[in-house]
């Protein structure tokens, strides 16, 4: 009996000599990540609401849709997620602007042509940011991959097909080669180092690249007004050795800007090239954290709690599209997609009894006679 009793009270014992070192641990992480981030303790809300600007799809059973794998990037740090349409009129879009607290510009295939409906109603949430900062109004947004393009398409203000080179970097896990400026980003500022320097290294690739497109360095001289903008945080080379600029930071506001996806480590799947180590996810998540951070600082607030409920993604069900290709022919296809605006209202979820359980595929019932022009499956 006292062979037992001996150990435990030793185990106690070791318990209570090593909790104040670890909590001046804890204290001293917690001030390097308030000072890397520039939070002020000052949170003006403790579960942000976070804008995603949907995106068109023509053969799928809605008018636009967002990738779950956004929704869960943002719910991991804290926050919850909120579609925006990007048709809908300027009233809805300014009301839900002054709803949420930060807004993601997603990855997809949609054209960024300045005078794109989607490119329009992003410029509109873009300039209100813009114009809420300047006031005091903290208010951020994130752009990854196309979201990242887009951010820099705004800024300067010039078609796409001025500002962007093509690369080779569709399914291409790689590294982030961190310039100077990242060890005072918001972004890496507070990331360990041993994660700083796993991203960098070649033998292990961590961060997930998947466009055609990429922004040179040198594009930053071209139009002055980038560099005058933005920070570089980090470059990347795609296959054939082309360099990028694969992170930025808005010297001025806290809009952060990622050509790669943090969103993809911790849950997507269907792509085989995407990294799943420990590694890449700590880093997604510090990224995330950095952002629905900074979101805490808003003050924005839906007009109601009943309105608030209505706003949240929550309402729409995901579908498991890595079942089928239901959308345009993808290299970005989503393991899980959110549709909106149904063209036969609501789309059936296999939950409304209009037909067996067991199934949910798409394969047959989405063009309604029509001959689906593509439907094969995702990588």
């Amino acid at each position: 009996m006292v062979n037992k009793v001996v150990p435990l009270a030793l185990l106690a014992l070791l318990c209570i000599c090593a909790a104040p070192a670890t909590g001046r641990q804890l204290l001293d992480a917690d001030t390097l990540e308030a000072e890397a981030h520039g939070v002020d303790g000052k949170y003006k809300n403790d579960k942000p609401l976070i804008g995603i600007l949907t995106q068109a799809c023509h053969f799928c059973p809605g008018r636009s849709y967002v990738a779950a794998g956004f929704v869960k990037w943002i719910e991991a740090a804290g926050g919850r997620a909120v579609p925006i349409r990007f048709y809908a009129s300027d009233n809805e879009l300014h009301r839900l602007f002054k709803s949420v607290n930060g807004i993601i510009f997603p990855g997809g295939l949609t054209d960024i042509w300045l005078d794109n409906p989607y490119v329009i109603a992003a410029r509109k949430l873009w300039t209100w940011a813009r114009e809420a900062n300047d006031a005091g109004d903290v208010f951020p947004i994130w752009g990854t991959c196309l979201g990242f393009q887009l951010l820099h398409v705004l800024e300067a203000n010039v078609s796409f097909t001025e500002l962007l080179i093509r690369t080779d970097s569709v399914g291409h896990a790689s590294t982030l080669d961190l310039t100077e400026a990242a060890p005072s980003s918001a972004l890496f500022g507070g990331i360990s180092p041993h994660l700083a320097r796993k991203v960098a290294d070649p033998a292990l690739n961590i961060t997930m690249e998947n466009h055609y497109f990429g922004l040179p360095p040198e594009h930053y001289r071209r139009w002055g007004v980038l560099g005058e903008a933005f920070t570089v945080v980090s470059t990347t080379r795609d296959r054939v050795g082309v360099e990028y600029i694969s992170t930025a930071e808005h010297r001025r506001y806290p809009f952060f800007a990622t050509q790669w996806h943090p969103e993809k480590p911790p849950y997507e799947f269907g792509m085989k090239a995407i990294p799943h180590s420990l590694d890449a996810v700590l880093v997604s998540q510090h990224l995330a954290n950095v952002f629905v951070d900074t979101a805490r600082r808003s003050g924005h607030e839906p007009e109601s709690h009943e309105e608030e409920l209505v706003m949240l993604i929550y309402n729409t069900k995901p579908y498991f599209t890595l079942k089928d290709s239901v959308m345009d022919r993808s290299y970005d296809g989503p393991d899980m997609t959110y549709f909106f605006d149904s063209k036969d209202d609501a789309p059936d979820n296999g939950l409304r009894g209009a037909e067996p359980r067991g199934s949910t595929s798409f394969a047959g019932r989405v063009y309604r006679g029509q001959e689906a022009p593509h439907l094969t499956a995702w990588a």
